[in-house]
């Protein structure tokens, strides 16, 4: 496997973690409200990007099976090992043009509710075109994002994917999109990133095998309780994601708001947990549920309070 090169970028979503319908919750010690809020935003953004940016990917390298299947009538109904749970997948149309089937645009309408096999539900629709074959130097994706929803959160807006001529490992997504969060907090975010595939591109209809970093750095707008701040993220350790866990196994992220650190997020060692370690700028930590999306001490503590 070849070394990862040095790449510094602007990126501003990254990661593969998962949301829900609840409210943000944050800490009460510790951690300031606004720097837990930020934190805990940044994390929801992550999984929006996350899921997203695998599906564009899942059907891009399928696309020759795509379009073969859908020549010959067939419905896109995908086994239980991979991405979808049994009988859940988008509607998938494919319409080529007439320069030897270029450009290419393939819609995916996921409708109200399309299970993923860990149980992510997506909704909305996701536009990809191809504008030539691969080995044409006018090759470009294009993606475009209607309402296109990963639980509880949205996100609009395009995209567009180069993809390395020399190293076709690496991909670097240029995007301009809007995500409202759970709580109806809209960010508009404008960003640079790039993912490395490590393992398992080339078997695109098996995920078990899939292992892709992101690696880089960020700068963002994010409005709370109508004041509006400026954070900045950089990615010190290169945020690691496998095909058979739903979150970041590993990574660090560090962010800054209006100038002054005010958090780390370390997602672990490789293991596959629904658990990040939030660190503030005075060495207080906390963990944080990846799945839930609330710090550990207040979910349990409302868990606490329920069974009482």
């Amino acid at each position: 496997m070849k070394r990862i090169i040095g790449i510094l970028i602007l990126i501003l979503t990254l990661g593969f973690v998962a949301c829900n319908n609840e409210d943000v919750v944050v800490p009460s010690a510790d951690l300031s409200e606004k720097s837990a809020q930020v934190a805990v935003n940044e994390i929801s953004m992550q999984a929006v990007t996350a899921e997203s940016e695998y599906e564009v990917e899942f059907f891009s390298n399928l696309t020759p099976t795509l379009s073969h299947w859908y020549k010959m009538g067939k419905h896109f109904k995908w086994t239980q090992k991979l991405r979808y749970q049994y009988n859940h997948c988008p509607d998938v149309e494919i319409t080529e043009g007439d320069n030897d089937g270029y450009p290419k645009v393939i819609i995916m309408d996921y409708g109200d509710s399309t299970v993923l096999r860990n149980g992510t539900v997506l909704s909305g629709t996701i536009e990809i075109t191809i504008s030539a074959p691969r080995s044409s130097k006018d090759y470009e994706r294009t993606v475009e994002y209607i309402e296109f929803g990963v639980d509880s959160m949205t996100v609009d807006g395009f995209a567009t994917i180069t993809i390395d001529k020399l190293d076709t490992t690496f991909r670097q997504y240029v995007s301009d999109l809007a995500f409202t969060l759970a709580d109806g907090t809209v960010t508009d975010l404008t960003s640079e990133r790039v993912w490395q595939w490590l393992e398992g591109m080339d078997t695109p209809e098996d995920q078990g095998d899939d292992v892709v970093v992101i690696s880089g750095q960020a700068e963002s707008v994010m409005t709370i309780d109508g004041a509006t701040d400026t954070y900045k993220k950089e990615i010190t350790t290169p945020l690691k994601r496998t095909g058979d866990c739903r979150y970041i196994v590993e990574g660090v992220v560090e962010v800054t708001l209006n100038g002054v650190l005010i958090s780390s997020i370390d997602y672990g060692d490789g293991t596959c947990d629904d658990t990040a370690l939030v660190t503030d700028s005075d060495g207080n930590q906390t963990e944080i549920d990846l799945h839930y999306r609330k710090y550990k001490e207040e979910k349990n503590k409302n868990q606490s309070g329920k069974n009482g």
